[in-house]
């Protein structure tokens, strides 16, 4: 029978989303830590029982813990993790007002519906209820909040997984952010399946410059520094990096064969075993493809200030996404091979970080807190297959890698490819059958630890 109570306090989310926690372009520190202070003494105020329970800490507007004792702690503490900020907006081009937490249709339309504050209030509205009921779990469970992962999580995550670490506190695993329980995601099937992220891509963003002496556009040099990068783009997109099958998703597409009729159903299953066959097969389909092998995206591109300038130099930035066990280190040099030009300098852009690989275990449906997120997920969404995956955009739980026995990243909302494509869009929204959902399997797992 589904799990049908608690349901989440609408008002409570929708004041949420009403705070601005972006960081506009150009914003001083002040500006932008406002909002972020303000979120946090928000949840103070909207959760009582919780903090009346909770010890908290600070340790800036970037980063707020809490610890809720277990009664009979056998030292294998849990980690809920989620984040407040937002992503900027283009509010001209929304229906709605992006921070008016407008609710229409069954849905609450606001910057971070979806990404993350949906989640974050959902573990909060699980945890106040239950703390209302007097009850209080076996293990001691910890929350970190983070305040900037969509700026890489560095004055955040980075920060609060630093102070676990000085304070000796290892996690049996961790629950984040992540992949959803998918509907209609691929083709053949059209049924819901619950999506555990259990590994992470890395994340690279590298520079390639060519430079030239400037000068005026009526006099180009015979060799342009323009033609050089196209050159170099075009040999990237002939050398894309080679496919491959990570435990985890081995063990996806075995299961998701299992799932599917016929000729399709078998080929998945035997995926690894048809080897090079199976990704020819798949390499047209982007979503299918970008989960077995290093992605390469060619963003963005920087010439003259002026279309009568010749730049002193040109610029293409590629954004890589990298599949275990590619790392920051390897990938730089495929590039560089790759590119084949040492008129082309090849640098890092930003920071990149390393994949993250599963828990063994968990790639065999086992392992740390498995039992726990199956059943909470069994209770609120009956008969939905769990399949294990992978998460292809960072989270803040790549900081947590070394004091986690198993990281999760999972939502626990239905989504379809059109909601999924929401995240970060204009118009973003969540199904109040979604939010109901997502109290309803945090507050299933919390009674579980």
């Amino acid at each position: 029978m589904a799990y049908t109570e608690p349901m989440l306090n609408h008002e409570r989310f929708c004041n949420a989303i009403r705070i601005k926690t972006l960081w506009p372009e150009g914003a001083s520190k002040g500006e932008r830590e406002a909002p972020l202070t303000a979120f946090q003494e928000f949840l103070a105020t909207a959760y009582p029982a919780f903090h009346q329970t909770a010890e908290k800490w600070v340790l800036s507007p970037y980063s707020v813990i809490y610890h809720w004792k277990g009664t009979a702690p056998t030292g294998k503490p849990v980690l809920f993790l989620a984040h407040y900020d937002v992503v900027p907006v283009e509010a001209e081009k929304w229906s709605v007002d992006p921070f008016g937490a407008e609710v229409k249709d069954g849905y609450v339309y606001g910057r971070g519906t979806l990404d993350m504050k949906s989640i974050l209030i959902g573990i909060m509205e699980g945890a106040e209820v239950l703390c209302v009921e007097g009850f209080q779990p076996k293990e001691d469970v910890w929350f970190a909040f983070g305040g900037d992962e969509e700026r890489t999580g560095l004055l955040g995550a980075q920060n609060t997984a630093a102070w676990f670490k000085e304070k000796g506190i290892r996690f049996s695993w961790l629950l984040d952010e992540g992949t959803p329980i998918g509907q209609g995601l691929f083709p053949g099937l059209a049924a819901p399946m619950a999506l555990f992220g259990i590994e992470e891509k890395g994340f690279l963003s590298v520079d390639l410059t060519v430079r030239q002496q400037p000068g005026h556009a009526s006099q180009p040099t015979a060799v342009q520094a323009a033609a050089v990068l196209a050159e170099a783009l075009v040999r990237l997109s002939k050398k894309p990096f080679p496919f491959a099958l990570t435990p985890a998703i081995a063990s996806f597409f075995s299961r998701l064969g299992r799932l599917m009729p016929g000729f399709q159903g078998w080929a998945l299953r035997h995926a690894r075993a048809l080897g090079p066959v199976f990704f020819k097969a798949v390499a047209g389909n982007a979503t299918i493809a970008s989960l077995l092998h290093t992605t390469l995206a060619m963003t963005q591109l920087e010439g003259s200030a002026a279309d009568n300038v010749m730049p002193s130099a040109v610029r293409g930035v590629l954004n890589l996404r990298l599949l275990p066990p590619w790392t920051v280190e390897r990938a730089l040099t495929f590039v560089k091979k790759a590119v084949a030009d040492d008129r082309v300098e090849v640098s890092i852009h930003g920071q990149g970080n390393n994949p993250i690989p599963a828990n063994p275990e968990h790639a065999k449906l086992a392992g740390p807190g498995w039992i726990a997120m199956e059943a909470a997920l069994t209770e609120t969404v009956p008969n939905v297959p769990i399949l294990p995956f992978i998460m292809v955009a960072a989270t803040d739980s790549r900081y947590f890698k070394d004091i986690a026995g198993g990281i999760f990243r999972f939502n626990p909302f239905i989504l379809d490819s059109k909601e999924i494509a929401l995240i970060h869009g204009h118009d973003e929204r969540v199904s109040l059958e979604n939010l109901n959902r997502g109290v309803r399997f945090y507050t299933a797992l919390l009674k579980r630890l």
